[in-house]
């Protein structure tokens, strides 16, 4: 257990483009950041950010979730230096939807959590049904490799489909900044440190909203964490493990809350603070939202198929002629399929 306070004790690791653009809102806000990526103009991008981390060897994936863990696996001195850092909470920061960040952040978060006692949270950054297919691939496949890692802590997903990607960024970092750094104290009651950290490290889904005084009521928490918000529709199966509630100076009913999310562990509330701050966690993950995304990706595959076909054959004709002259057709070879064992040793080579 960490002796040091809670928002001291959090550090941020971005990994991609998207991730380490949101990871750089924390930084200027004071937590210790780690920036990975693979791409030069990516990193040109967090000008004056501290503690960038090349993956050396490459220069962007392109989208290739393969390249990215491949890049991983050459520069493991990366995860070295994660695992070495004093704060006892990492955030691993990324999209699920592009190269870099997809596919170096479930292998990164799975060997911290299997090879370290800290507790490993995530904000993956899921794309707008807009996105080209393979944002979407691997957004889907992504998603299931981070369900699989049992005991990591809690996934905030961001939904790209609500609004300004930037705008998303800045109210992610915001509230929770304002989560992990309030300390309002009131004689009745408090969501105290261990509290917070209960709730950060419940493994499944978690969302929060922080609201002025002047907006506070059950609704308007209720339409922040459901449907005004910038995370994915929460899935609505009744599963949730803590609530918690650090009130202003309007009290909310938490059994409005409840009736929406479900009946939870135990709900925690605390009073004297000068927004209203609500966190939920232990949700499943919005299993819905992402096999939306799959059909979304087939949506496009198909449309990619019936385009090409409409498409007229741009192969030679044959030489119509009598005499000799044959253009033969090359045969292809089609490459050999490699077993997943030799998959995996070309990663470390």
């Amino acid at each position: 257990m960490s002796n040091r306070s809670l928002v001291n004790d959090v550090a941020i690791v971005g990994v991609g483009g998207a991730g380490t653009n949101i990871a750089f809102c924390l930084e200027k806000l004071g937590y210790t950041t780690i920036h990975i990526n693979s791409s030069t103009q990516d990193e040109s991008a967090i000008k004056g950010a501290k503690n960038i981390r090349h993956l050396k060897g490459f220069n962007g994936c392109a989208g290739n979730r393969a390249l990215a863990e491949k890049a991983l696996a050459e520069n493991m001195d990366i995860v070295d230096e994660i695992s070495a850092l004093e704060e006892s909470i990492v955030y691993v920061i990324f999209s699920s939807a592009g190269g870099t960040g997809s596919g170096v952040s479930t292998a990164l978060i799975d060997m911290l959590v299997e090879e370290t006692d800290k507790t490993i949270c995530a904000i993956v950054v899921l794309p707008d049904k807009d996105e080209d297919f393979d944002f979407h691939v691997n957004s889907y496949k992504c998603c299931q490799e981070l369900l699989e890692i049992e005991n990591m802590g809690s996934v905030m997903f961001l939904d790209n489909n609500s609004g300004n990607k930037q705008t998303i960024n800045s109210i992610c970092t915001t509230m929770l900044n304002t989560f992990l750094s309030n300390n309002s104290v009131s004689e009745l009651g408090n969501v105290d440190e261990q509290e917070k950290r209960t709730i950060l490290s419940t493994h499944g889904s978690m969302v929060l909203s922080v609201l002025g005084n002047e907006k506070a009521s059950a609704e308007k928490v209720i339409e922040m964490l459901t449907t005004n918000n910038i995370f994915a529709p929460i899935q609505k199966d009744g599963k949730c493990e803590y609530i918690g509630i650090i009130n202003s100076s309007k009290k909310i009913n938490k059994d409005d809350i409840i009736k929406i999310v479900g009946i939870p562990r135990r709900t925690f509330e605390g009073y004297g603070s000068d927004k209203t701050i609500t966190a939920i966690s232990g949700l499943s993950f919005p299993f819905d939202h992402l096999n939306s995304i799959k059909e979304i990706a087939k949506q496009k595959h198909d449309e990619r198929i019936n385009a090409a076909k409409a498409i007229k054959s741009n192969e030679l004709e044959d030489l119509d002629f009598s005499d000799d002259v044959v253009v033969e057709k090359e045969e292809k070879q089609k490459p050999k399929k490699l077993s997943r064992r030799d998959k995996l040793k070309m990663l470390s080579n």
